[in-house]
């Protein structure tokens, strides 16, 4: 994968890994793993340089079939594929305070919802989990650590394109490297509020590696993550390790505070 920085997989006892920049590659004589970087950077690439489609712009807005593909995540996050039968779709909600896209599993030979209010009278009322996560029912991974960071960046990521007005707060985004960590510092205050400088030595002091622990049943996965709108913030999942990948329990640790003082 195309990246920043190589960062290798390094075995740290009996079902653990962590990647680390500091690590060898294994003594097995197998290839170092993937830029883990440089998948997040191709993933950010892909979906957020999307401009939206007028026609979307519009309450209950109907799609043509001619807008952007969500499966082309697949390329990029490698290790991950749909349920055998099944692609990933979306409709559109848009209101007069912003727009996203409602992402969506469905069997290859149903037609798409065209509209929201068609995808609404179908699948009735959602939790706030299934109307945001639902699709990942439907997502395996090949039971690799990559496999499953890969995982959680389409769970934190996968719904961040065709975003208008208040739907960019939703801008959160996996951090894996010291490269980009110190890029990102140095674009904080170009656009709203400068971060405080013992704010900023706090966050070069983070360690921002992504940990995959995988145990028997289930897989731990940690990454740290960074919004505009919050700032940096470590983010711990368990997963089931059987598909579908049920996520069992997550919890998110503050770091670094910053807010850009951007209000849409």
């Amino acid at each position: 994968m195309k990246g920043f920085c190589a960062i290798t997989l390094c075995a740290l006892g009996l079902g653990y890994l962590c990647l680390a920049a500091a690590c060898s590659p294994p003594s097995t004589g197998e290839p170092p793993t993937a830029d883990w970087q440089g998948t997040v950077d191709a993933f950010v690439s892909l979906g957020r340089g999307q401009a939206i489609p007028e026609h979307l712009l519009q309450e209950d807005a109907a799609r043509t079939g001619e807008e952007f593909d969500p499966n082309g995540y697949f390329p990029i996050l490698d290790h991950l594929s749909m349920e055998p039968g099944y692609v990933l779709d979306y409709v559109y909600w848009y209101d007069f305070m912003g727009g996203f896209p409602v992402l969506y599993a469905r069997p290859e030979e149903q037609p798409r919802y065209g509209t929201l209010s068609e995808y609404q009278d179908a699948v009735g009322d959602l939790s706030p989990e299934a109307f945001r996560h639902g699709f990942l029912d439907h997502v395996r991974t090949d039971g690799t650590a990559e496999g499953f960071f890969q995982f959680v960046v389409l769970r934190v990521m996968g719904r961040q394109f065709y975003l208008y007005w208040h739907a960019n707060y939703d801008d959160a985004t996996v951090i894996c490297s010291r490269a980009r960590l110190e890029e990102l510092l140095g674009g904080i205050g170009e656009l709203g509020q400068e971060m405080p400088a013992e704010d900023r030595e706090k966050a070069r002091a983070l360690d921002v590696a992504p940990m995959v622990e995988l145990q028997d049943d289930t897989v731990l996965v940690q990454v740290v993550i960074f919004t505009k709108w919050g700032g940096f913030f470590r983010q711990s999942y368990t997963i089931g390790r059987e598909f579908p990948h049920q996520v069992l329990h997550w919890e998110e640790e503050e770091l670094v505070p910053y807010d850009c003082g951007i209000q849409f």
